[in-house]
């Protein structure tokens, strides 16, 4: 998988389960229409730079992780223009990413988990 169907796979993901429309989600990042978030979502375009923030927030995609994926598929794609190689292996900046997703996804359903517990705990109390 290269570094913008990653990226692609990501928003993809948080945007299904944020229940979001192409079309709401595009209004909502700022006017863009809905196949240009259909490219975004298929790995045929990325998004600008400006728009990375909106993104983030909407999704609840930390800023930080969004922003290195689309840098690295801005560089595979300025690579691929300049006809250099591209490496399409998971770097080391790729697995961590991964491992910290997995971290906060098992943090989010610990956390589920916790307030769960308090709100059966003031029932009772």
């Amino acid at each position: 998988m290269n570094a913008r169907e990653r990226f692609a796979s990501l928003v993809k993901e948080r945007l299904l389960a944020a229940g979001f429309s192409y079309k709401k989600f595009g209004e909502e990042v700022g006017q863009v229409p809905h196949q240009t978030v259909s490219r975004w979502v298929n790995a045929q375009g990325l998004p600008e730079y400006d728009r990375l923030a909106a993104i983030s927030k909407l999704l609840e995609i930390d800023r930080e992780v969004l922003h290195r994926l689309w840098v690295e598929a801005i560089t595979e794609r300025s690579r691929k223009v300049a006809g250099e190689p591209v490496e399409t292996g998971r770097s080391d900046l790729n697995d961590r990413v991964a491992d910290g997703f997995e971290e906060l996804e098992a943090m989010k359903r610990r956390m589920a988990k916790l307030e769960e517990e308090v709100r059966q705990l003031k029932r009772k109390g």
